[in-house]
């Protein structure tokens, strides 16, 4: 199947699609601040020690970011003690301070891309049952949906589910994720659509599964070619496009 690049003429959704998912991060939402997961792994990964006294351990980007982005503890200092067992290390005094610091920050610097919520509501209009999938763990991601509105509508509210990768266990683009999405809809993989801006955690990650896979590219990073191998994949800039024809 050949590269689908969409114009205003031109139906993204075909008639199959019964769900469209949506990754959050670059996707519906941006931080002003630095990446979350990332500015939040630093501080654990700064203020954990060894429990014995010696050498700090050194402790993979990729290790941390496994353990915050499937680990269902939604309270900052079970998550850091939980954190500093599983990677042998002691909880520094100051630790939990600065966690909330960060978390705080966080929550208040995230906002919404301009075309979010004129896509969701055109959408919902036109029948679609609206999801998230997101690599997240729990700080702040239930916060943001209920804390980004237009005039008075939440941003949380056109969502029949709101998957987080910390509470499956399992992460973009791991098929699990997809897949239990697919079953909290009570429908076939096949018959939804996905939005993220990831190409190989959610374009190559739904379409592994058999549903069908959009890049949404903001910044201009990527091109058609980038995703021309995927099938039934579609290029886009602006979200409004799924909904232009």
């Amino acid at each position: 199947m050949s590269l689908s690049i969409h114009n205003a003429q031109e139906p993204v959704l075909d008639p199959s699609t019964k769900v469209v998912l949506f990754d959050l991060w670059k996707t519906l939402v941006t931080s002003h601040c630095k990446e979350p997961v990332w500015n939040l792994q630093g501080i654990i990964e700064h203020q954990v020690s060894r429990r014995d006294g010696g050498r700090v351990e050194v402790v993979t980007d990729d290790q941390f970011l496994e353990h915050c982005l499937t680990t269902n503890i939604t309270d900052p200092s079970a998550f850091l003690e939980h954190a500093a067992y599983k990677f042998n290390g002691i909880v520094r005094p100051d630790s939990l301070t600065e966690f909330h610091k960060v978390l705080r920050g966080e929550s208040m610097c995230t906002a919404v891309f301009g075309d979010v919520f004129e896509t969701l509501t055109a959408l919902r209009a036109k029948g679609y049952r609206l999801g998230v999938v997101s690599n997240a763990w729990a700080f702040p991601f239930e916060h943001i949906f209920e804390r980004i509105n237009f005039n008075g509508v939440t941003l949380g509210s056109f969502f029949e589910h709101i998957i987080g990768s910390y509470e499956v266990g399992f992460r973009k683009p791991e098929p699990q994720i997809f897949l239990e999405a697919a079953r909290r809809f009570g429908v076939d993989p096949e018959n939804c659509f996905f939005v993220g801006d990831n190409v190989e955690a959610d374009v190559r990650g739904a379409a592994r599964v058999g549903m069908r896979p959009a890049l949404i590219d903001r910044p201009g990073e990527f091109s058609p070619a980038d995703i021309r191998d995927i099938p039934g994949a579609v290029y886009l800039h602006d979200l409004r496009q799924l909904v232009a024809a």
